[in-house]
């Protein structure tokens, strides 16, 4: 396999589970898509990949939060009003 096919499935992994696992973390889960062992086979070390995954999947983790709505105040007239004196 090559190192993009890799990270491509490791960024999706990791963004099902909401956030980048540790080594210690991604052993202990039964559903990871690659074993660690090729993974360390390919980058030479675990942390050369998370570097590499960060780099393409940069949003993994982060929680958009929703924009709260803005409170309008009303709108003042722009017009003044012009009080018209008679003339004689």
């Amino acid at each position: 396999m090559n190192r993009m096919k890799i990270l491509n499935q490791l960024g999706e992994y990791f963004q099902k589970k909401g956030k980048y696992l540790e080594l210690d973390e991604y052993n202990k889960q039964s559903d990871a898509p690659i074993r660690a062992q090729m993974v360390k086979r390919v980058f030479n070390s675990w942390s050369r990949m998370m570097t590499m995954v960060k780099k393409y999947h940069p949003n993994i983790g982060v929680v958009v939060k929703k924009a709260a709505p803005k409170k309008v105040a009303p709108k003042k007239s722009s017009t003044k009003k012009v009080v018209k004196k008679d003339v004689k």
